[in-house]
């Protein structure tokens, strides 16, 4: 009230008129952007009114907004250093006063004591543990990842309490996960690896594995993922998708099939950003199970010949990144759809490996449908693998869900 009565007594009404206008359509603007924010990262809400045309009607408010607000800079620009002041202020009195305050609502994580690093090693590859019986598949995967690197590998499993329970009573549940951690230092010295271990108690586990992601400053996570998921607006669940949309490193995500053994495997490839990553954890898992790789392309049914040679260039450039000891085959895929095709050509493999598709920014895909249709319908184990994106896209990710 004083500074609003300090700002009426100072200044031409019709700048107080203008600066209210400026705050309403940056206001305005926001609300826009926030149905985007809301609609990506909390998805299972009950919503009672959805916007048309979604996310085409927020898109153009948001534009159209700040459009007008940029174009009242013409012709009133002291509106807008009352604006940026007003903010200012607002900023100030929310970070000194009301952020401890809002920060007690939020869902909170509890470190545990932190394995001392090797000095050379900061960097790691962890692997997320929470069921007993994918330890073996999931460290079959993640040890040859950090051999290759040349870092550490670390193994995390998260307790998780509800949000009515303050996060030190997590302390009573430790033991619980404690046995998949001894379970899982065993197998990786069967394997002749190091392994350290951590535990983190959260009030959602997407929180914990991505503390502890930056925690151990994780070079690459891998999880395991049951194969399918039936939340509406959820492509491989809550804490999956979470957790890979905002993992500041790669992501390696599988789905273990009916068969444990690894001979030969599929790389299906229509080249892409991930691609080159692929490859590289094909290496990998090729030197340590020596298997086969067979590089898949797939065609429509009455494919002609020039899509045929493009298939075959691109299958070679792929399998360009592979190291010469491995043996790499080439396979023509014909089907109606990319997806069923790759599905029903992984039944003559023990693993499918696939990179994520590129991502358009304002849709709910994670790694494509593509990928996601693979994993849900193909008996074989499926590995999804994405790279880090990089620091700009991922804060723009961590805004907007």
């Amino acid at each position: 009230g004083v500074i609003l009565l300090c700002i009426a007594l100072t200044l031409p009404i019709e700048a107080v008129g203008s600066a209210a206008s400026l705050i309403f359509l940056l206001t305005f603007a926001l609300v826009n952007l926030s149905v985007i924010a809301l609609r990506r990262k909390f998805p299972e809400i009950p919503r009672r009114y959805r916007v048309p045309l979604y996310p085409v009607v927020p898109i153009l408010g948001f534009a159209l907004n700040i459009f007008l607000a940029i174009y009242q800079f013409n012709f009133q620009p002291i509106a807008w250093y009352i604006t940026i002041g007003w903010i200012s202020v607002g900023l100030l009195l929310y970070y000194a006063v009301f952020e401890k305050r809002a920060a007690v609502m939020e869902p909170q994580v509890l470190l545990l004591g932190r394995p001392v690093a090797k000095p050379d090693q900061t960097t790691s590859v962890v692997v997320a543990l929470h069921n007993p019986d994918t330890v073996e598949p999931l460290l079959n995967l993640a040890c040859p990842i950090a051999r290759q690197r040349g870092t550490r590998l670390l193994a995390v499993s998260i307790v998780e309490v509800p949000r009515q329970i303050p996060i030190h009573e997590g302390m009573r549940f430790v033991h619980h996960k404690e046995s998949i951690l001894n379970h899982a230092k065993k197998c990786a010295a069967d394997r002749g690896i190091s392994l350290e271990t951590d535990l983190v108690i959260a009030h959602h586990a997407y929180d914990g594995l991505l503390a502890a992601v930056d925690r151990h400053r994780a070079e690459a996570l891998v999880m395991g993922w049951k194969g399918h998921c039936n939340t509406r607006d959820r492509i491989f669940g809550e804490i999956a998708d979470r957790v890979i949309r905002h993992a500041p490193c790669d992501i390696l995500l599988l789905k273990i099939g009916e068969t444990a053994k690894m001979e030969n495997c599929l790389f299906p490839t229509a080249g892409g950003p991930n691609a080159q990553l692929t490859s590289t954890v094909l290496n990998a898992l090729a030197k340590e199970s020596d298997f086969a790789v067979t590089a898949g392309y797939i065609l429509p049914e009455d494919a002609l010949s020039r899509q045929e040679q493009e298939g075959m260039r691109r299958m070679e450039e792929t399998l360009a990144g592979m190291e010469q000891a491995i043996s790499c085959k080439k396979e023509l895929i014909k089907s109606k759809t990319v997806a069923g095709g790759i599905a029903s050509a992984s039944r003559s493999f023990d693993l499918v490996v696939i990179g994520a598709a590129k991502e358009p920014f304002f849709r709910k895909m994670l790694f494509g449908e593509i990928p996601e249709k693979v994993a849900r319908y193909s008996p074989t184990s499926v590995l999804l693998v994405k790279q880090y994106e990089g620091v700009v896209k991922s804060l723009l990710k961590k805004i907007m869900g």
